[in-house]
């Protein structure tokens, strides 16, 4: 059992550890759904004519809008896309995500109680959450090796080439402030708006209308994986997905998986600055090839620690 945690809040809810969360009656699945699809869409445009304003404002190039950024994009442009970034993350994940669930389940204290955001989790159960993603990494880069092998339409392909070019770009950073914003809007904006929207909200309400649990969990994998439209990483990110939302079904707290994904793509960000400040030969853009035992070896070390997790609550 977990130690007293002296951060913990209040704890709001009752509910089964040894079979996990399931979130309380409430407003239909369906129309819950369809208002997070509404919202999300609705924000996203007016994120875009914000950016849009202020890049005339600015005198930019509104190509950037398009999302094309050349990996040896100039710093200025990079500082634009990362405005861009930051605006798309916020309306679309974050503002349409807590919207949702402050609409379908007030006031503020019952909306935080649905999140199961309450209680700050003990210090094990985080680390865990994080080990979680680290020891699943060859077994992840195994996957994006078969799902490229996969054929895939042309224009999905260079759909890809432009998103991997963006990224490319994004990640080269010349100095620690680039690191910072870097760390910010790929590590920390989506892991609280993409575990809002996937996990707090989608993976809540599915879980409502189907009993079967790992059929709730796949299907937001499913969702999470495909929302993204790089289909290279689909079955990587699907996988990443399952074992976020695993997180939170099991351990019953918004904050592990939110953890969990900034730990993963945070050391992404760290590794590439590392890289271009010449304090790491590896380049995690470049493609690295695992052998299968060590993805076997991976799917036995992802066992242990869920294992290790359930044994916790």
């Amino acid at each position: 059992m977990e130690e007293a945690n002296p951060n913990r809040l209040e704890e709001p809810l009752e509910f089964s550890q040894q079979e996990g969360y399931r979130p309380p009656p409430g407003p239909r699945v369906t129309l819950v759904l369809l208002v997070l699809l509404g919202f999300s869409l609705l924000f996203s445009i007016a994120g875009a004519m914000v950016f849009q304003a202020i890049a005339q404002l600015a005198g930019w190039e509104i190509s950037v809008m398009s999302g094309m950024l050349a990996p040896d994009a100039p710093p200025a442009e990079r500082w634009q896309m990362r405005l861009l970034l930051g605006i798309s993350q916020f309306t679309t994940f974050i503002l349409a995500g807590w919207i949702t669930a402050r609409l379908f389940y007030p006031p503020l204290g019952a909306t935080i109680t649905y999140l199961q955001a309450w209680q700050w989790p003990g210090w094990r159960t985080l680390l865990s959450g994080v080990l979680l993603m680290l020891v699943s990494i060859p077994l992840v880069l195994y996957l994006y090796e078969i799902n490229k092998a996969l054929p895939l339409p042309e224009s999905f392909r260079l759909m890809e080439e432009q998103t991997n070019d963006a990224i490319k770009g994004l990640l080269q950073m010349d100095n620690f402030l680039e690191f910072s914003a870097n760390l910010i809007l790929i590590a920390l904006m989506p892991a609280i708006g993409e575990e809002l929207v996937f996990r707090g909200v989608v993976q809540q309400q599915l879980l409502r209308r189907i009993n079967q649990p790992w059929i709730a969990l796949i299907l937001t994998a499913v969702i999470f994986s495909f929302i993204h439209f790089q289909f290279e990483g689909f079955l990587p990110r699907l996988l990443l997905g399952l074992l976020l939302g695993w997180l939170y079904w099991r351990t019953g707290n918004f904050w592990v998986p939110v953890a969990a994904h900034f730990a993963n793509n945070g050391a992404q960000v760290l590794g590439q600055y590392l890289y271009h400040q010449e304090l790491s030969t590896v380049d995690l853009e470049q493609d690295v090839e695992v052998p299968w035992y060590a993805a076997a070896i991976s799917v036995l070390l992802i066992l242990w620690v869920m294992r290790a997790v359930g044994s916790r609550q």
